[in-house]
């Protein structure tokens, strides 16, 4: 199917797992953290910052973004199936992002302001 061919579609990511950490006792490969899936998110068409950004703030299976990366681990929520395919249209898309923008705005500014009030008290 071309991007053409999907006009309600703004967006297109597909999930993939990429790996299964488990707890070893093997003292070459000696893990004794949680188990955990790696999974990578393509976004196949639409704003692939804008769409990792929302999806590692808001996605329905707790998976744990790696950094600034396509990367998310998953520490026990509900997994996704391997190739499982995220489809949304601008009027489903744009509004989730711009409330998970508006929350990370407010945080930061909440940091900024107890920063700033904590220098006067120091001061």
């Amino acid at each position: 199917m071309t991007r053409s061919e999907q006009t309600e579609s703004f967006v297109r990511a597909t999930i993939r797992i990429v790996e299964s950490v488990e707890t070893s006792d093997d003292p070459e490969h000696f893990h004794t953290g949680p188990d955990y899936d790696v999974y990578e998110v393509t976004v196949e068409f639409g704003p692939e910052s804008a769409f990792l950004a929302w999806f590692g703030q808001d996605n329905e299976y707790d998976l744990c973004r790696v950094g600034d990366t396509c990367q998310f681990i998953d520490l026990g929520g509900d997994a996704p199936e391997d190739g499982e395919v995220i489809e949304l249209t601008f009027e489903d898309f744009f509004p989730r992002w711009l409330d998970m923008s508006v929350r990370i705005a407010q945080a930061k500014i909440h940091s900024m302001s107890r920063k700033a009030i904590a220098q006067l008290d120091h001061a």
